[in-house]
């Protein structure tokens, strides 16, 4: 009998070991169940938050572009978001336009942006200021945070594409080889092209004799040519006098140009017999052109530059051809170089009317369409003798009469702020 009590014990015992474990493992599952239910929400949260920072940052981003590219009416500023932005609310019931800054009945969470501009620190090798757009996200009890940087413009001295020397502004040409072609990088964005110090940018006679017989251009090639630097294209009357003979040509290959003070030269034909190197005239010239063989659409369409004109500028637009926009910032000069007799027998180059170029007052300050293939020093010049002889402003209205240059009404020029909006946007976070 007494065996049979403990028998009886034993599985009372058993049975309520089993209760006690059942009863801890069901709680460890509900409590397993209920952190996995949360870690769930959770995340699911975190993405919507970030969905969210996103969408927002993004939202703000295209409202700042749009807003930074058109002229607010009655202000003379480009006006863009800076600072703190309205909260907004992301609509549920809204399939069109979900965010809104008026709190709806209906919303997944909320977005804070927050849009600054910040130098780049020196330690970064750049000294110019970037927009930040940084976007709070929060949904439900969950807050993620993002960042949209804009990079910093890129130089024409920068390695790419290295068109020219930053210390002293002479443009870089250089082959790989004797066989090769000249290296020209073409930019897939603006390009800003600024010497030290007010330096212009210029060849020099090194760079003239390298390109030689054989090379009569080198192209600086991207969407937007900015010249903070003015454009020289021959500093001194040595550098004529040295360089080889004919023409040599910087190709301004852009949709839109804005330049910063310009100056061309000439030489013509010396009537010195002495003297072998007189026999062939020099000019030093820009031509502006569209990237046509990277992007065949480039620039504008006469259909395009046609609604932009008056009615009695549209006879001009050629009808096979595309346009591109130039600024003139600053003054344009044509400088003419002469041959005079030095010491019997040789002879030297000067500058004709010493420091007084022909100043090209049709084109200061002002904007045009331009067709591509347009050069500022007519292609038959050495044709012409004397340039003395030649009215080159008689050229620059048979120009525009012709519709090579097409002015630019004010209410259709591209200000230099928009450049800014142009900067492409990256996450940071």
């Amino acid at each position: 009998m007494q065996l049979k009590d403990e028998r009886g014990m034993m599985a009372i015992g058993v049975a309520l070991t089993l209760i006690v474990v059942l009863s801890l493992f069901g709680g460890v599952l509900w409590q397993y169940s209920m952190f996995e239910l949360k870690r769930v929400e959770r995340t699911e949260e975190d993405l919507q938050a970030l969905f969210l920072a996103r969408a927002g940052a993004e939202a703000v981003m295209g409202a700042w572009k749009k807003r930074k590219a058109e002229k607010v009416p009655e202000q003379d500023d480009y006006v863009a978001p800076v600072g703190h932005v309205d909260t907004l609310y992301f609509d549920l019931d809204s399939e069109r336009d979900p965010f809104t800054t008026v709190k709806p009945a209906n919303y997944l969470g909320t977005v804070d942006v927050v849009v600054t501009q910040e130098r780049v620190s020196e330690e970064e090798g750049q000294d110019e200021v970037v927009t930040v757009i940084e976007a709070t996200a929060k949904v439900g009890s969950t807050t993620r945070t993002v960042k949209l940087v804009t990079y910093p413009h890129r130089y024409g001295h920068d390695d790419p594409p290295k068109w020219y020397e930053e210390s002293t502004g002479y443009i870089r040409y250089y082959r790989e080889n004797e066989t090769s072609e000249p290296v020209t990088f073409r930019l897939q964005e603006p390009v800003i092209l600024r010497a030290k110090d007010g330096t212009s940018i210029s060849f020099d006679g090194s760079i003239l004799t390298q390109m030689g017989w054989r090379d009569r251009s080198f192209a600086f090639s991207a969407p937007i040519l900015v010249f903070e630097s003015p454009l020289r294209l021959v500093r001194s009357a040595g550098v004529v006098e040295d360089s080889p003979l004919g023409s040599f040509d910087l190709v301004l290959e852009a949709e839109k140009v804005y330049l910063n003070d310009l100056e061309v030269a000439f030489l013509p034909q010396g009537n010195l017999s002495l003297n072998l190197n007189l026999q062939v005239p020099k000019d030093f010239s820009i031509v502006l052109a569209l990237p046509l063989d990277s992007d065949p659409m480039a620039g504008l369409s006469p259909s395009q530059v046609s609604e932009k004109v008056g009615y009695d500028v549209r006879q001009g637009v050629d009808e096979d051809e595309r346009y591109g926009e130039v600024y003139f910032g600053g003054h344009v000069y044509w400088r003419n170089y002469e041959w005079y007799r030095h010491r019997l027998v040789w002879a030297k180059v000067r500058a004709r009317g010493g420091d007084n170029p022909v100043a090209l007052k049709q084109l200061d300050g002002q904007a045009f369409f331009f067709k591509n293939g347009w050069r500022l020093i007519p292609e038959g010049i050495h044709d012409l003798g004397d340039p003395a002889a030649f009215n080159v402003q008689e050229y620059i209205t048979e120009s525009i009469n012709q519709g090579w240059l097409i002015p630019i009404p004010e209410e259709h020029r591209t200000g230099l702020e928009t450049i800014e909006s142009l900067r492409p946007f990256f996450w940071e976070q």
